[in-house]
Parts: structure tokens; C-alpha cells; sequence
């Protein structure tokens, strides 16, 4: 009998993870402000747009192929189609994106603050787990997929 399969064991939702250093990030360019240049609002707005879009198609992607989107539940199949074809994680790099938009439109330090906590973050306490436990879900298939296609782009 084989042990039940409870996923990689990410334990914060990512998306959850990189709105609590946006709103401290947020809270920063408000209250102690560190102005780099010209907030850029029409550009930052274009990256938002553009993350919401990849993430979008990334999930659509992973239901289509029968798995559930979240982290914390197992996988089905190993899903190399749309996004995924360019990338290993393009839901967090859309994340990723959306921050890198929200710092464009701030034209502030806290913003690209943000941006590299979220992505240290990301790496340690999700990617990491997922890709460890995708190795041993999906085996050599698995790591032939992560020498073909790069962890973010």
C-alpha cells in the first residue's frame, strides 16, 4: 500500500504570500517614501495587465490538464503546455509581474523591495518544495522537463 499523495506542502498560498509583502511594501512607499523616479501609473498598469493575463492562462491551463491550480494539492499530470512550455513557474512569475508593475507605477524603492522578497520567498518556501516533490512524482519526466525549460523565463 502506497502512502497518500498530499501534494508538495506548501503551507502559505503563494498568492497570499506576495500580498503581504505588497501591503508592506505599500505601507513603505506611503509612509517613509524612498523615490527612485517618476512613478510610471500607464506602464505599471500594462505589467499588472500582463500578469493577470499569464496567471490567467497558466490556471486555465493546469484545470484543462486535470489538476487543481493550488499548491498544496497534489498533482494529477505534468502539465508542458501553454506557458508552461517557457517556463516552469508562470504563475509566480506572473506574480512576480504584478509586483514589478505595482514598483513601476510607485516609482518608489519599496516596490522593487517587494519585488525581491517575493521572489526570495517564492524560491525558498514554494518552488523549491514543488520542484522537489514534481522529481519525485514524475520522475524522469519530470527532470527532462526541468533541463528543457527554465524555473522562471
Amino acid at each position: 500500500m502506497t502512502a497518500p499523495d498530499h501534494g508538495p506542502g506548501v503551507r502559505i498560498p503563494p498568492p497570499v504570500l506576495v500580498a503581504a509583502v505588497l501591503a508592506v511594501a505599500w505601507a513603505g512607499q506611503r509612509f517613509v517614501p524612498v523615490p527612485l523616479g517618476p512613478p510610471l501609473p500607464d506602464l505599471g498598469a500594462l505589467v499588472i495587465f500582463a500578469a493577470v493575463a499569464l496567471m490567467g492562462w497558466a490556471v486555465l491551463v493546469l484545470v484543462r490538464a486535470g489538476n487543481d491550480p493550488r499548491p498544496d494539492k497534489p498533482d494529477t499530470a505534468m502539465v508542458e503546455a501553454g506557458p508552461f512550455r517557457f517556463s516552469r513557474n508562470p504563475i509566480y512569475l506572473g506574480l512576480l509581474l504584478a509586483v514589478a508593475g505595482f514598483a513601476l507605477r510607485w516609482g518608489d524603492l519599496w516596490g522593487w523591495l517587494g519585488l525581491a522578497a517575493s521572489h526570495l520567498l517564492l524560491e525558498r518556501l514554494v518552488v523549491a518544495k514543488e520542484e522537489a516533490y514534481l522529481a519525485g512524482r514524475f520522475g524522469a519526466a519530470y527532470e527532462a522537463y526541468r533541463a528543457r525549460v527554465r524555473r522562471w523565463l
